[in-house]
């Protein structure tokens, strides 16, 4: 995968040791606004699933022959680059050397929709497919004509075409001096529909389901990779953004005299502007020396103004569940159906429980960096972000252009996790450049990223249920409370009239159990609190699967049920597939095998937005010497459906099974007078290689089964899972996350 620009490229390396910036005179710029900009509508981001003729923009044919991809997704290490480029090539007829694929310009291809949830196989592969199939058979039709045959007479062969005569006709003697590109006005006239070979050749696919490596693999891991904080701009100098200290704070009054006497420092203070995610509200420092910026910032004078902020009482007030059962006060009405009560009365086991997960962060480990070059012809911008569209969208309003003025180059992000939707950094880049009439580098700190990126919120969860005497779910009573995700981001002046008549589907994602409940009841509220609230890997899926397959658990063990048998006796006659995945999962790990004591295993499962079920068996360890919990192996069987490439998929299950056992042992984040607590990788502790479990992975791929999301499907059955493998070492039940000894054991 290359990244396409018109920027120099210099290893990470190189860039790290290059000297030599010359130091700017000292100009002082007073507030820049841009107040034609208000009275706009808000950007929002690109959020338009693909039609199926859209995929014909993305592929064409270069002289010589070779395929050109521009992948319409961007790449975060999820390797949907890799498996869509291994469509094009089963369509047509090539290996992996003989594709190019680009992470495209916005003025390249139309807009795409954002790169999130687990969408890009599982939304683009049919209009990949459909693309490369059509290419292909009007390179066919080429070679056709040139040869002087009927279509029909000639045969596939790699990179090209057999004629009846034995002799080959290669893609590059069909393209032989300007890139064909294909419009669906030029497939109009065909009498019939192109042969899809990604969907119609299971088990005989010459690309697909192939262990590709992605071609920048080492170029990433020698340091030669090219991240946006490394393109270089002719005359580009650096900004440093002093950003609000706590949650809602309005920046008062800046004295930025010291700041200005330095010698090649300009100041830059900006006022409200129309930020779909709040205001800019910043003062800045810019120079051709990157290591003034500093001591600049140091000397600047600040005072804002900080509303009544919360800390993480306050928070967990607004939040907890039992303040609003207390009220019978919940907003929204996920599924119900039947009479709990009569449900209560034929349960032969009832129990009720609570269960917390806290506020956490992306932790990405890329900080975010922009360049951007704001001139009175164009404006461009080289950034990593989820959506390259919205990117622009954001950078013309805040600058008060058209968006056909501004193209954005795309690069690899070093982590999204769907912190990477919003574009701060660009949008302050492109005030400073406009500012200062040069290209402009902005670079988040650690500290940034955790303070003013916006945060996964905490969830409380209240369920009561039973159990009947034949093993069946008597009733199900699901409550809990969390606060707006999709919407998260949404301005103040429009949220309360949203928050009114929409409920957030992200907040309640995963929240419907995927078991036979005839009696049932699931709501929710989401209530905005000051915390800076958006997507975060899977959205509600994790905090719910674990309230959801702790309860399970709950109920199998006082009924005395065995909890895989359980699950599968609840299971309705859609589940099948859900039920394959735990018989597999039980199967490789062999559950119910005797273990040693202070060992435990838990099983967890869930199928993600309803379509990729997954299963999950972890064990765990307690150490009472060391006083530690461990987790020491975690099985996980998952339905893909149709797998690209194995390896990427792999990857991706265990990249969620390593996450998903960080998010139970260790992460969270704390609220104090309006600020994040845990600034750096200190005090948020993500997992250790030395603490990740020994992980085993069993893809289940149906046979004539479609590609469904991968992304993050894992993730939300192994807290849970955790959870219950120690309970079973322990007899303790967890129902709050992060786990420590001293909260189960001690």
């Amino acid at each position: 995968m290359t990244s396409q620009s018109g920027v120099k490229k210099i290893t990470r390396r190189g860039f790290l040791v290059k000297t030599g910036w010359v130091a700017a005179g000292i100009t002082v710029l007073g507030a820049v606004s841009f107040p034609t900009v208000r009275a706009n509508l808000p950007t929002i981001p690109t959020t338009n699933n693909p039609e199926l003729d859209d995929g014909m923009a993305w592929i064409q044919v270069l002289p010589g022959g070779k395929i050109r991809f521009f992948c319409p997704r961007m790449e975060m290490g999820q390797g949907a680059v890799l498996g869509l480029s291994q469509v094009v090539a089963e369509e047509l007829n090539i290996d992996q050397s003989e594709i190019e694929c680009l992470l495209p310009s916005t003025d390249q291809t139309p807009p795409f929709k954002m790169t999130v949830g687990s969408e890009s196989i599982l939304e683009f592969f049919n209009p990949v497919s459909l693309a490369g199939a059509r290419l292909r058979e009007i390179l066919r039709d080429l070679a056709a004509k040139k040869a002087g045959i009927k279509g029909d007479q000639i045969k596939d062969a790699r990179g090209g075409f057999i004629l009846p005569d034995g002799s080959r006709l290669g893609y590059g003697d069909l393209v032989p001096s300007s890139p064909l590109v294909v419009s669906p006005q030029d497939w109009a006239g065909q009498k019939k529909e192109a042969p899809l070979y990604a969907q119609k050749r299971q088990g005989e696919f010459a690309a697909i389901g192939k262990a590709w490596k992605p071609q920048d693999l080492e170029a990433i891991v020698t340091g030669k990779a090219v991240y946006s904080r490394d393109a270089l701009v002719p005359g580009m100098m650096f900004g440093q953004v002093l950003r609000a200290p706590a949650f809602g704070a309005r920046l008062k009054k800046v004295d930025s005299s010291a700041a200005e006497a330095m010698t090649g420092i300009r100041v830059v203070v900006g006022d409200e502007g129309n930020n779909f995610a709040g205001v800019v509200n910043f003062v800045a420092v810019v120079a051709a020396d990157p290591f003034l910026l500093p001591e600049a910032i140091e000397a600047l004078q600040v005072e804002w103004t900080i509303p009544d902020v919360a800390n993480q009482y306050q928070l967990d007030k607004t939040l907890d569940v039992e303040r609003l059962r207390a009220g019978d006060d919940f907003e929204h009405v996920v599924d119900e159906a039947g009479n709990s009560t009569q449900g209560r009365s034929e349960a032969k086991f009832l129990t009720t429980a609570r269960y917390d997960t806290p506020f956490a962060a992306h932790a990405a480990i890329e900080p975010r960096a922009s360049v951007v070059s704001v001139r009175a012809e164009k404006i461009e911008v080289w950034c990593a972000s989820q959506d390259p569209f919205y990117v622009r969208g954001r950078v013309a309003a805040v600058v008060g252009r058209s968006v056909d003025e501004v193209v954005v180059h795309s690069h690899r992000i070093g982590g999204g996790f769907g912190g990477r939707v919003l574009c701060q950094a660009s949008e302050e880049a492109a005030i400073l450049s406009a500012a200062v009439g040069a290209p402009v580098r902005v670079q988040w700190d650690r500290k940034s990223e955790f303070q003013n990126n916006y945060l996964q919120p905490a969830f409380s969860h209240h369920i009561n249920a039973g159990v009947k005497a034949d093993g069946k779910i008597s009733h199900w009573q699901h409550d809990f409370v969390s606060s707006p995700i999709i919407f998260g981001q949404i301005p103040k002046n429009v949220a309360w009239a949203m928050d009114k008549v929409v409920a957030d589907f992200g907040t309640s994602r995963g929240s419907k159990p995927p078991y036979q409940i005839n009696n049932r009841r699931t709501r929710f509220s989401d209530i905005r609190t000051p915390v800076s609230i958006g997507a975060w890997r899977g959205l509600g899926a994790a905090p719910n699967a674990f309230a959801i397959e702790s309860m399970m658990d709950e109920l199998a063990s006082g009924a005395g049920i065995d909890p895989l048998e359980f699950r599968l006796n609840n299971l309705p006659a859609s589940g099948s597939r859900l039920a394959d995945v735990l018989r597999r999962v039980a199967e490789i790990s062999g559950w119910g095998q005797p273990l040693a004591k202070d060992h435990g295993r838990g099983l967890a499962c869930s199928v993600y937005k309803g379509d990729t079920p997954v299963a999950v068996v972890a064990e765990v360890q307690v150490d009472r010497a060391a006083k530690k919990i461990r987790v020491t192996k975690v099985w996980c069987a998952q339905d893909c459906g149709l797998v690209l490439n194995p390896h990427q998929v792999e990857n991706q299950v265990m990249g969620n099974i390593v996450w998903g056992t960080s998010m139970a042992m260790k992460e969270q984040i704390t609220i104090a007078d309006g600020q994040v607590q845990e600034e750096n990788f200190d005090a948020y502790e993500i997992l250790r290689h030395d603490e990740a479990p020994q992980i085993v992975i069993d893809l289940v791929e149906p046979a004539g089964a479609k590609p469904v999301g991968v992304g993050e499907a894992a993730l939300p059955a192994v807290p849970a899972a955790i959870a219950n493998a120690v309970f079973a070492a322990t007899g303790r039940r967890v129902r709050r996350l992060p786990i420590s000894y001293d909260s189960v054991v001690a």
